[in-house]
């Protein structure tokens, strides 16, 4: 099975990790995602510029992703790719960051119904708190209270080698679905289905 047909048993309310490296080739699972979806259906949550990268591999590697149809939330960074939805700043109180950040997004969801969601790098804002063990629980709370809304599903794009390893561990634990990237294939290592476990799908 490769990961395009794979996307149609993630049901809504489920939120899904893809665990990747620098080198790996996630960018192509952005792609999938926001092909399968419709990138007008799409949100995605942009820390510190992070989906920057991707878009430009993309686009290098021939495959054009509408940028002005892609709602988005911006965390820091400079970059104007995208419709702006809100800018939050990641370098402030934590508490007003964070309180800011969840209420937009949940006025976003009430505005908006079967919204796929893509957060792409949220481990780095971990480090602008000094990797504090009180915001790694904090920031994993928070994105354990969508878990079950329906009106969206979320895909979380995280770093595996540089992530914090408490946020990562917190992550693999609460999510319905872990998937890692590896060597231009996707292994599931976590599945609402257990016979998938262990499995791997591929790219193309």
């Amino acid at each position: 099975m490769n990961f395009s047909s794979y996307l149609e048993r993630i049901k809504p309310g489920e939120t899904v990790l893809i665990e990747h490296t620098s080198i790996s080739p996630h960018p192509l699972l952005f792609y999938e995602i926001g092909s399968s979806v419709g990138w007008d259906n799409l949100l995605v949550i942009d820390i510190l510029d992070s989906t920057l990268p991707i878009l430009r591999r993309l686009r290098l590697s021939g495959r054009e992703v509408p940028e002005n149809e892609i709602a988005r939330i911006k965390a820091g960074g400079t970059s104007l790719w995208g419709k702006l939805v809100i800018e939050v700043n990641p370098h402030k109180d934590p508490g007003i960051f964070m309180s800011r950040f969840v209420s937009n997004v949940l006025n976003y969801y009430r505005r908006h119904k079967n919204v796929t969601t893509i957060i792409v790098n949220p481990e780095r804002i971990i480090p602008l708190q000094d990797n504090r063990p009180s915001f790694v629980l904090y920031l994993t709370n928070v994105a354990a209270e969508f878990l079950g809304n329906t009106d969206r599903k979320t895909f979380y794009f995280v770093n595996y080698e540089l992530a914090h390893r408490g946020y990562l561990a917190l992550l693999e634990e609460i999510f319905t679905r872990v998937l890692r990237v590896e060597d231009g294939s996707v292994e599931i290592l976590k599945s609402l289905n257990l016979e998938e476990e262990g499995t791997r799908l591929q790219l193309e």
